[in-house]
Parts: C-alpha cells; structure tokens; sequence
C-alpha cells in the first residue's frame, strides 16, 4: 500500500513538475514580451506584482477552505483556470490584441489560483506520501523546483528564438 501511495504521489510530481516548466516558461516569455512592447521595468515589475498580492492576501484564508474540501478537485480546479488563463492570453496575443494589461489580469488569476493549489498539494503530498519517504519527497521537490528555476528561461529563450518569434514592436 505504501508502495502504491509513493507511486500515486511521483506520478503528481511529474505532472506537477511538467506544469511548473511551462507555467515557468510562459511566465519569462511573457515579460521579455511585456519588456519589449513598453520598455518599461516598472511595467515588468507590476506583472509580479500582480500576482504575488493575491496569492499573499489568499494565503491568509484559504487553509480552512482546503481543509474542507477535496485537495484532488482543488488542484485540477486551480490549474484548469489557471491554464484557461494562460491560453486566453495566447489568444489575445494570436490575434494581434494582447496588452500589458491582459497580462497583469493573468498574473492574478494565477497568484489566486496558487494560493489554494499549493497548500492543497501540500496536503495531498503529506496523505499519499508514507513518513518514510518524506526525505526523498523534499529531494524530489528541491530537484525540480531549482531545475525550473535554472531551465525554463534559456528553454523559453531558445523556443522563441528557433520559432523566429520577434518580442519588439
């Protein structure tokens, strides 16, 4: 049973791990875009800004909320927004109708979308996982965290420049 559990949990790490690349990825796209349309790093700046105020403010709350509800479905609640946010802004851009401003309404769709998937994953991580394997869960979460940190800027840099996609007007 414990086995299992490990089994269910590195399957939700992979995922997760996958989705933080390309949530990452997206993330350096989008202000070298942002950079490039204003020339602004007060602009820049407000895109974080955006998304870290919510995701602190919810923090605050949240927790008897998770603890009430199933983490499984606030997960996939919580990505599933965050993921039709990140596909709207994919669509204003295609069609030629992305602003900075569209960003900074995704930024903060994806910090309230994270102030209740992180905690909830948490929890979910602490029941699938035996006490024993904790240790190796806390690698696994370094490991992943510190390769999406160091990766996905060169990746989504490389992507951009092998798409021939220019970021400047």
């Amino acid at each position: 049973m414990k086995e299992k559990s490990f089994q269910k949990y590195f399957i939700l790490w992979l995922s997760q791990s996958i989705s933080g690349l390309g949530s990452s990825m997206t993330g350096f796209a989008l202000v070298l875009w942002a950079y490039g349309q204003s020339q602004s790093a007060l602009s820049v700046s407000l895109m974080s800004f955006c998304n870290y105020v919510p995701y602190v403010f919810l923090s605050l709350f949240v927790g008897g909320f998770i603890d009430t509800h199933k983490k499984k479905t606030i997960m996939l609640i919580s990505d599933s927004i965050a993921a039709a946010g990140s596909l709207a802004v994919l669509a204003f851009f295609l069609a030629g109708h992305l602003e900075v401003w569209n960003i900074y309404i995704m930024n903060a769709i994806v910090g309230i979308t994270n102030a209740f998937q992180q905690p909830a994953s948490a929890v979910a991580t602490g029941q699938l996982v035996p006490k024993e394997k904790i240790s190796n869960v806390s690698g696994m979460n370094s490991f992943s965290h510190n390769l999406i940190v160091v990766f996905s800027p060169m990746l989504a840099a490389f992507l951009l420049r092998r798409s021939g996609f220019r970021l400047s007007c």
